[in-house]
């Protein structure tokens, strides 16, 4: 699978964070790791081998949800951004008969998505050469975006403090 890209050093921005009031915890650290995704995604898209195009419009940046972020790590409070490729969703069995003969109403299965060829592009197969895209851009933009972050964190909250009328 594509590498974790971790953000460390953060400690005192976190522990400032966490003295804010309840309300303003999450909303500045979200919009800045959007940000920070956002630039990782824009080079990622850059670097895709095109053919139509479309394998570059389906890279996203997806906040994850809250049992994702558990089983993360980040803790209560703690936010999750991902940089991938849409490839498919989950669906469930419908309620047919032939669905309830084998025993799989209500179970889920995945769609396969048009996408779903991007990790023979990021990774190679056995004949054909990796052409990397995600993981270059990442590695090339990280301390760009971790910097990113940590500047648009600061200028949120010094502009909720403004408007709260704390200096």
């Amino acid at each position: 699978m594509a590498e974790q890209i971790e953000v460390h050093g953060l400690d005192g921005l976190l522990s400032s964070l966490k003295a804010l009031p309840v309300e303003l915890q999450g909303k500045p650290l979200q919009t800045a790791l959007r940000r920070g995704g956002n630039l990782i995604r824009d080079a990622a898209r850059a670097r895709v081998p095109r053919a139509s195009g479309f394998l570059a419009t389906q890279i996203v940046v997806r906040r994850a949800n809250a049992r994702n972020r558990n089983k993360a790590g980040v803790g209560p409070g703690g936010e999750y951004f991902t940089v991938g490729v849409k490839t498919g969703k989950r669906a469930k069995y419908a309620n047919t008969k032939r669905n309830r003969r084998q025993r799989r109403v209500g179970k889920v299965y995945v769609q396969a998505g048009w996408a779903s060829y991007w990790r023979y592009l990021e990774f190679g197969t056995k004949k054909m050469a990796a052409k990397p895209f995600l993981t270059p851009a990442a590695e090339a933009n990280g301390p760009q975006a971790a910097q990113l972050i940590v500047d648009q964190t600061r200028a949120s909250i010094d502009r909720v403090m403004k408007a709260r009328g704390w200096k």
